[in-house]
Order: structure tokens, then sequence, then C-alpha cells
């Protein structure tokens, strides 16, 4: 017992220990005065306010106290305030207060963050320095609006053009990093759009998380004339970012009169690869010439020395004309016989790909994968995962505008799925779609195909197919059924089978009826049927007919109904307990039936009987199933739980039991697991603003005040006390915990409409010209081609500048470029 004691102590000792040594400021809570202090000293501060401690606010707080020391470097306070003990006007009074930081700028609140977004150190540091270099950090969403800002330095000063795949990512913090030091001697411009990746023609720009482009405007005198580009080829970090732009603030070459052995430059203080060149004064203007050739063409990658042939050592033989240096401070000089410029520059390239190489090689052996870059998109990082995996989507017939209205005709029932190949929920659901297919590949009335919209914009533009993916089913004679369900390979098949029969089956006799309710009739959809619905009319009732065709008709792929219409009322009446109208509900995984009488025939309350009678007595709410459940906004009484110990077990039970009764029928009774369903714990969290001990009952009144209410704490949930509970809520003698905002429950961002997204980029490309005539499509790609080639910007970006020439070789010396645009150059490294 002794030795435990002695181990746990020493455990303690250690994280205690470790705590001390991680270096992490500890926030101290503060009050309204210091607080105010803090803003009357006119300086940035970002300010928390908190009321409740949690799981998920706990690892924000971490991360803000870790991220403290960083911002203060920038000279930005960090700070948090108990709204529990202090109160602040306007921030302590607002509900959201839980779910945001405050950036300030004295006593101006420049901007509230979202806590989801300061996820981390990086992303605190990254976002805050975003919005205070907001006039150093010009963002720009297209190649035009990049060229307007290189056009409007042109002459004034150099452009660093950044790109990053998501904001608060690290190379977003190391950017924003590097601006807040050199943002008043260059113009930054960030960028997070694919697009202006695409139209620089990068290859595998999709696959690219960032990238720094450095853009020599400041020495284009002729504004006709584009800024050079060159980018930074290491991973963007604050060291690397740095070092990149010191490079470049260096002397395009360096002129020394001693020795390579001697010489210091920065590019050998960063241990970079370093090129001599040897000169006489024969042919020093040529030589010199050269030198700034193959430094234009290695800027950022080498050094380029221009060194007199007197200051070699005696042992150097007389024919060599170019020295070498490796990366790495190695002071080692090799000496070479070179004939051009090409040979000088793919020396230290190739040595670069040597060592990238091994750096790939390193990587490779480690099981560790940097998904940084994506970390803000959970779908995207699926697809980066497999990306691996190759579907074979050959299986799936791809239509375009003229097999399209064919394969309509082609069978009975046509499913097609509208997608695009760039889009990262499009590619997921693809696996599920041909899933789908190969299963379901022998049916004869059935076919499966896609369009990709990417290819046949006009096609998905005319079938109403914008918001990607779309999956449609066409039937003969019917209006095209759109798939709303979730993108899941089960559900889809799901809804496919039973979109394929008529909807509602007529069924004419009784034994139609029995064989349709027990699930022998259509027996081969009993896997996807776990009810049957059947309505029962008299000849006369015609609307009530009719209503009910129309239910059933907006119900398809959703759930099979029958209809019977005839005159067997004593029988009716005496097997299902009612006389028409009615509906004859039969769930097979119970072996129930049950009658409803339908007081009222319309349409939307058939359609609404008909969704109640599907879903289950005392369900378990998944991510899956919430929405049918929510949706009748009947007050929900919820049961979050996340074991099974035998008091959450006897809750449970006593739950079930308790919704047996006839009077509580107006709630809607159910339970979350945590533990399959993980997002249960945040919806706990927004309904209480703390989490409690489990197992834990809520009540929330959807639709009529949006109170929330939580069971008592510590009394035992049983039918007696929850009946008790529930009366004192009725008459008011229980006080709310919560109120919900009165608000619609949207998805968390809207859904893309990608076609409009197309004519963003390139106005009118999503409604194409010649829908019918491939022949002509492809000349009208070719047409697209020419006029990309003929775009002002785009000649910039791929011209070759005079000053970056091959050169030709020269029996006297090095190779030399032809002189146009020399001075010009000389003048303007001379200023650098």
């Amino acid at each position: 017992m002794a030795q435990r004691h002695c181990y746990l102590y020493l455990v303690l000792l250690c994280t205690g220990q470790f705590s001390i040594l991680d270096g992490t400021k500890i926030l101290p809570n503060t009050n309204q005065q210091h607080f105010v202090n803090i803003l009357q000293t006119g300086k940035p501060s970002l300010i928390y306010f908190k009321r409740t401690t949690n799981p998920s606010i706990s690892l924000f707080l971490q991360q803000l106290e870790k991220s403290s020391e960083s911002l203060e470097e920038y000279g930005i306070t960090v700070a948090q305030v108990d709204c529990t003990t202090e109160n602040v006007p306007k921030y302590c009074e607002n509900n959201d207060v839980l779910k945001k930081a405050y950036l300030f700028r004295g006593n101006i609140m420049l901007r509230s963050f979202a806590i989801d977004a300061l996820f981390d150190v990086d992303a605190i540091v990254a976002n805050v320095l975003f919005v205070l270099l907001f006039n150093e950090i010009k963002y720009v969403s297209s190649l035009v609006d990049l060229h307007d800002i290189e056009n409007d330095m042109k002459g004034r000063g150099d452009v660093v053009v950044t790109f990053v795949r998501a904001i608060g990512v690290p190379e977003h913090r190391a950017i924003m990093e590097t601006a807040f030091v050199y943002g008043a001697k260059y113009q930054f411009v960030l960028t997070t759009e694919q697009s202006i990746l695409e139209d620089l023609d990068l290859e595998d720009s999709d696959k690219l998380s960032a990238r720094l482009w450095f853009c020599h405007c400041k020495m284009v005198v002729d504004r006709t004339q584009p800024c050079k580009r060159f980018f930074l080829e290491q991973p963007l970090t604050t060291v690397n970012i740095h070092s990149y732009l010191k490079v470049l603030e260096a002397p395009l070459v360096v002129e020394s009169s001693v020795g390579p052995e001697e010489v210091s430059t920065v590019h050998t203080q960063l241990k970079m690869p370093v090129v001599f060149l040897f000169t006489q004064r024969e042919t020093y203007k040529h030589d010199r010439i050269t030198a700034e050739s193959v430094a234009w063409q290695l800027l950022g990658k080498a050094g380029v020395v221009l060194v007199p042939r007197a200051q070699l050592q005696s042992n150097v033989p007389e024919d060599v004309t170019v020295g070498f240096r490796s990366a790495g401070g190695d002071s080692s000089i090799s000496y070479l016989v070179v004939t051009s410029v090409e040979e000088i520059v793919d020396v230290v390239k190739s040595e670069g790909k040597h060592t990238s190489t091994s750096e790939a090689d390193d990587e490779e052996e480690s099981e560790d994968v940097d998904f940084r870059g994506i970390q803000d998109d959970e779908v995207a990082e699926a697809i980066y995962r497999n990306g691996w995996r190759e579907l074979d989507v050959d299986l799936i017939p791809a239509l375009t505008d003229r097999s399209f209205p064919q394969s309509l005709l082609a069978t009975p029932h046509v499913v097609v799925l509208f997608y695009t190949a760039w889009d990262a929920v499009s590619m997921v659901f693809l696996q599920s779609y041909l899933e789908v297919s190969t299963r379901l590949a022998d049916l004869k009335d059935l076919s499966l195909s896609r369009v990709n919209c990417g290819d046949w914009p006009d096609i998905c533009s005319n079938e109403n197919a914008t918001q990607l993916p779309v999956v449609k089913i066409y039937s003969p004679g019917k209006d095209p059924l759109f798939y709303t369900g979730m993108l899941g390979a089960q559900n889809l098949l799901k809804f496919i089978m039973l979109s394929r029969l008529a909807n509602p089956v007529q069924l004419t006799t009784m034994e139609d009826i029995e064989a349709y309710l027990s699930g022998e009739l259509h027996g081969d959809l009993k896997p996807y049927r776990h009810i049957s619905v059947v309505g029962l009319f008299s000849p006369d009732m015609e609307k009530e007919h009719d209503d009910f065709a129309k239910a059933a008709n907006s119900l398809r792929g959703i759930v099979v109904t029958g209809c019977y219409v005839g005159n067997d009322n004593p029988y009716l009446s005496q097997r299902f307990g009612v006389v028409p109208p009615a509906l004859v509900f039969a769930k097979h995984d119970k072996s129930h039936i049950e009658g409803v009488q339908l007081e009222k025939s319309n349409t939307k309350d058939i359609e609404s009987a008909i969704k109640s009678s599907m879903l289950e007595n005392f369900p378990e709410l998944t991510v899956e199933n919430l929405p049918s459940y929510f949706q009748p906004l009947k007050p929900l009484l919820i049961l979050f739980i996340d074991n099974d110990d035998t008091i959450t077990m006897k809750a449970k039970k006593e739950l079930a039991e308790f919704n047996k009764l006839r009077s509580t029928k107006t709630y809607t009774t159910c339970w979350i697991d945590l533990r399959n369903t993980q997002v249960g714990e945040e919806i706990l969290q927004l309904y209480l603003n703390y989490l409690p001990q489990l197992p834990a009952l809520i009540l929330v009144q959807l639709g009529s005040g949006n109170h929330v209410f939580a069971f008592p704490e510590g009394q035992v949930i049983s039918r007696v006390n929850v009946l008790h509970w529930l009366k004192k809520v009725q008459v008011g003698q229980e006080q709310p915990s919560n109120l919900l905002q009165d608000k619609e429950w949207t998805p968390p961002q809207t859904a893309y409409d990608f076609l409009a997204i197309m004519d963003i980029v390139r106005p009118g490309f999503a409604k194409q010209r010649t829908p019918n005539s491939a022949k002509q499509v492809d000349a009208y790609e070719d047409e697209d081609e020419t006029e990309l080639t003929n775009d002002p910007h785009e000649e910039e970006d791929h011209t070759v500048s005079a000053a970056e020439p091959k050169g030709e070789s020269l029996p006297e010396t090095l190779p030399r470029p032809p002189v146009q645009g020399k001075k010009t150059q000389l003048k303007v490294h001379s200023e650098l």
C-alpha cells in the first residue's frame, strides 16, 4: 500500500513538473476595473467573457492561455473575464458570450471570433493578426484582382502573394507573423481561392496546401511589362519565409575580392548553396551578364558570387569556370568545367532534388500524415486519406447532352447522379453511388448513370441540379423524384427500391390487403419496408381517395402505401376496428396492426399521420433520425446517457413504461447515447449551458416559448417522479433552466450553387452555347483556350523576360546571354 502511495506521489510530482516546464502562462480572471484599464491603454486586446467551464470551453481556454505569450510579443493583451462574478455591460449580458472571444483596439471592438474558429494556438494568433493587419494585407478572390494590385505597385514596391487552404492553419499564422514585420516594406496579398492556382497553371494545384510568391514589381519601369514571380519551395514556416525574404533583399550578384574559401554571404550564413563564377578583366562585362542570368534562375535557391580568377589558389586548374559550395555549411568547394548556363543551374537543382527526395523518403517512413491544410473540412480530409482508393466509375455510364435524353427512355426507371469531380462531398458520395449501382446491376427495369456538371453544366441547369451532389429518379408519366435523404449507400438503396413501385398500390380484395400488410405482396421489398400503410375508402369518397393518392405520391421513396376502395365495411370494422375513411398501419418487426380513423382527410394531415406512424415509441435519437422526431414540434423529453450501469438502465426502463401511458402522447419521449452520437454532448451543452451528471432528463418545449427544463439532479428517474415533475412544469411551478433562441435551425453552411460559382469564375461558362453538338462543343473548347491565350494577364504569366535568357556558348569565358535589359537589371539590384 505504501509503495502504491509512493507511485502516485511520483506521478503527481512529474505532472506538476511538466506543467511548470511547459511554460504556459495561466490567465487570471480579470475584474471589471482591470478590463476598463486594459481598454484605456489604447493597445490591442483579446478578451474572453466566460460564465461556466465545460470540456469544450476548457479546451479553448487552454489554447488561449498558450497563445497569450505569443500575442503579447506583438503588443496584444490576452485576458478573461468571469461573468459569474463580474457584470460587464453589453458582453456579460449577451446570451452568446460563451461562444465568442472579442478583439479590441483601445475602446473599439474590432471583431468577435467564434471560439470554434480559435481551435488552437496557430488559429488564434493567425486570426488576431489577420484583423489587426487589415490595411497591410489585401485579400484577393481572382487573378484579375491580383493583376490590379501588381499594376498599382509597379515602380513603387514589391508584392508578396500567399495562398493558404484555410484561415487559421499554421501556414496562415506564419504569413501573418511575417507581415507583421515586413508589412511596411512589401505589399502582402492573401487568397484561399483554388481558382487562382488553376489560373496560374500550377500542376497538382488541388493538392497544394500553401504557397508563397515574391513578385518583383518595384523594378518594373515599363508598366506594360509583367512583374517577375518566384515562389518559395520550402514549407511555409516563419523561419523559412523570413530566410527567403532575407535572401531576396541581398544583392543579386555578389562581387568578391577574396578567394571562394573566404567568401561569406547571406547564403552561406543560411547554409544555402553558393555558385562561384570566375572572371577576368577582359571578359568582365560578359561574365557579369552571365552571373545575373544564373542568379535570376537560382533566385531563392542559391547565391551567386563573381570572383576574380586571380584570387584562385594555384592548385585550381586553369580551365575551371565554376566553383560550387553545397548546402549545409560545408566550406569545401567543388571546381567544375561548365560550358553553359543550363549546366550551372542543373548542378544546383540536382542537389536540391536529391535533398528533397531524401526528405520525402524520410516522410514516407513516418506513419504520421499532415492534414493541417484541410483540417477545416472533414469531407475533404476523408477524400485525402482515401486518395489511394481508385473508383471504377466506368461501371456507371457517364451521360452527355446527347445521351441524357435518350437514357431516360431506355428503362422504366432511371437514376441519375449529378456531381462535380472537384467537389469533396460529390466524390465521397460517388463511392456510395457506385456501391448501389453494383448491388442493383441485375434489375432489368432500372439503370443508374451520372452527369459531371463540370463538363455538362447545361444539363444540370436544366434539371435544376445546382447544389451538388443531387440524385434524381425518372419514371414514365411522373415528375422526377429528388433524393433528399442521407448521403449513404443503404439509405439511397432503400429510396431507389421503394420508388420503383406505383404509390399507392391498388388493392382490390381482402386477400390483397392481408398479403400487403404481412409483407408477402411485393416480397422483394421486404428488407426495405419496416411498415405497411393501407388507406381504406368507400366508392363515394372520391375527395378523400384523391387526397390520399396525393399524400402517397409525395412520400415516394420513403414509404410504399396501399389503397383499397370497397364496401366491405363490416369486415373492415371487425378486422381493424375502423370504418372508411381510415388508415391501417402494420409494423413488420413487431407484428402489430393498428387502425386510425381519418377525422381530417386533407393531403397534409394524411401525410403527417403516415410520417408519425413510422416513428418509434421510445427511440434512440441519432444524427440520421433526429429531423424526423424534431419536425412535429412536440415537446421533446430526452434522456441523455453515456453508460449501461444499473441507474441508467432503470431510468430507460421507467421512461419506456412512462411512454405507454395515453396521457403522455403529447410528448416525444426519446434518448441519446453520447457514446453512439457524439454530437449529443454539444446538444446537452446548448440546452443547459453546462454538462450535468448523467443520466440526465431534459424537457425541450419546441415552438411554445422554447423553454428548457432539467429534471432535478439527485431525484430518481421513475414514472411517478417524472409525471409529478411534468405537472409542475405545466402549472408554472418549475423555472426553466434555459431559453433557446427563436431561430431557424439550418446547416452551419449554406449549400454551394456550383453553377453560379462557375459563372463567377468565367462568365457564361455554365450556359453552354451548343448543347446538342459534340463536334461544336470541341470547337468551343478550342475557342476557350484561345481566349485564355489572348488574355493580356495570362500573357504576363507566360512571357519569358529578356532578363532571363538561356545564353550561348563562348570559348573565351563563361556562356553569356543577350545584353538586352542589362542596364535596368543592374540599376534595380544596386538599389536592393
